[in-house]
């Protein structure tokens, strides 16, 4: 079975607030994907009212710096 990409908005999703990466990064990455669209989906699970991110901090944060409105996200179903 292939990965289910969505298009999921950026509201619907929480960062994770312990990760910190410099501005530098982020800027980096919102660069590439400015150039080149956001070639990765991110990794999100259900959890609450909103998807947590397991994996694609980076990416959600370019992307939030960016002022796109939906990312590319695989959900996963976390047991």
């Amino acid at each position: 079975m292939g990965k289910d990409i969505r298009a999921i908005e950026l509201r619907k999703i929480s960062p994770n607030l312990r990760t910190i990466y410099s501005t530098d990064c982020i800027e980096e990455t919102a660069s590439d994907i400015r150039c080149r669209g956001q070639l990765e989906p991110i990794l999100i699970f259900f959890e609450n009212d909103s998807f947590r991110i397991l994996d694609g901090e980076k990416r959600y944060r370019a992307c939030k710096k960016l002022g796109m409105r939906r990312i590319q996200a695989v959900i996963a179903e976390v047991a």
